[in-house]
């Protein structure tokens, strides 16, 4: 007996939801006993590291994603064994720079192509397990090593969560002799698969890199944590995103999710607004300048369920256009934050990683009008 949408739907929200949950918590408690400037330099070693993964991948979880679910098995074959070996080569790149952000990088990217695997597959179920597992891994497995490599510990510590919970993408690979014809055919659809994972993804990484040569890593460190509580609101929309992607390259709609999940994010934004000053007081006094600016962060839930959506309906019809809305989101963000953030300090960054996805948000609507309308004709 097959399951029910909103069932389906569970499986990959409870997954993001204990594992997001978990990986926050993880950030939360060397939060509260790390300096900002200690905190803010781990979470700029983390960045590099899912930077390099997010362009070796090159939206080819996506596009995974969308071929498994319409089963194209040989392409589906080609895109893995691409993803393995950029994966290799960024990680390589990455190890003249920092040899554990390397190896999370590898890690991160194998992570990522098993999941999206599986959520073409519409093996949900399965999904929410190996996302639970990381979760649990995360939270238990980098703390020992802390002890012993300090900052170093904790991104060894993250990485073997990460690669614990790929092995099941090995079994996704084959031996190919030519895996690029295929790709070079479908080279405009890929295109904007990671246009679609860049946008989404980037945003979590990038900030950070331009954000510490402006405020140093006191300051990063207070915006990772006001970034990260984002992060822990962002479960829906994100989870929303995984599960439309395969659904809706079925040709399977679900509006009343959508409607369901855009409502309940309003209303998570308003009563963060309202509880995160007691929170920040009372569990992270260290970091307690940057509520202001985290409110108004807290805001940007909102238009970020939306993209979710947007982006999700624009893929499962394989958009060549939808991965210009990248160049908008991070364009705006490399633009909006080294000048209000250099001006405003925390309150800037806050406006300009707010006003980013808004302007994000618009040109998703925008060009999902041009592709209805192109459809209609």
């Amino acid at each position: 007996m097959s399951l029910s949408g909103s069932n389906q739907f569970s499986f990959v929200m409870i997954g993001r939801i204990v594992s997001a949950g978990l990986q926050a918590l993880f950030y939360l408690i060397f939060a509260a006993f790390l300096e900002p400037e200690s905190y803010g330099n781990l979470s700029y070693l983390i960045a590099l590291a899912g930077t390099f993964s997010i362009i070796s991948r090159f939206g080819l979880n996506h596009s995974v994603t969308v071929y498994q679910a319409k089963n194209n098995l040989s392409f589906v074959k080609s895109i893995n064994n691409l993803a393995l070996i950029s994966s290799l080569i960024a990680s390589i790149i990455l190890l003249m720079i920092d040899l554990f952000a390397a190896v999370l990088c590898f890690g991160m990217t194998l992570y990522v192509m098993n999941i999206h695997n599986l959520l073409g597959l519409k093996k949900y179920k399965k999904y929410m397990w190996i996302e639970v597992l990381r979760g649990i891994f995360i939270i238990s497995i980098p703390f020992p090593l802390y002890f012993i490599f300090d900052i170093s510990g904790l991104l060894l510590g993250i990485s073997i969560s990460y690669m614990i919970c790929s092995l099941d993408f090995f079994k996704f690979l084959s031996l190919k002799r030519n895996i690029f014809a295929e790709l070079k055919t479908n080279s405009k659809t890929l295109i904007h698969n990671f246009g679609v994972d860049f946008s989404i993804r980037a945003p979590r990484f990038i900030d950070k890199l331009i954000i510490f040569p402006i405020l140093g890593f006191t300051n990063l460190g207070i915006y990772q944590l006001n970034i990260q509580i984002l992060f822990g609101l962002e479960i829906l929309p994100l989870a929303l995103h995984s599960f439309l992607l395969s659904e809706e390259s079925s040709g399977k709609k679900h509006n009343k999710i959508n409607y369901l999940i855009i409502i309940s994010s309003v209303v998570i934004a308003l009563l963060a607004i309202l509880i995160s000053p007691f929170f920040i007081d009372e569990f992270f006094p260290k970091y307690s300048s940057g509520i202001p600016s985290l409110q108004i962060l807290i805001i940007a839930i909102i238009p970020l369920t939306m993209s979710s959506i947007l982006n999700a309906k624009l893929q499962s019809k394989e958009s060549t256009i939808v991965g210009y809305s990248a160049i908008v989101r991070i364009g705006s963000m490399l633009v909006l934050i080294p000048v209000l953030g250099g001006m405003f300090h925390l309150i800037g960054i806050s406006f300009a990683v707010l006003l980013s996805i808004i302007l994000y948000t618009a040109s998703l609507c925008l060009i999902y009008k041009k592709s209805s309308n192109i459809i209609k004709k």
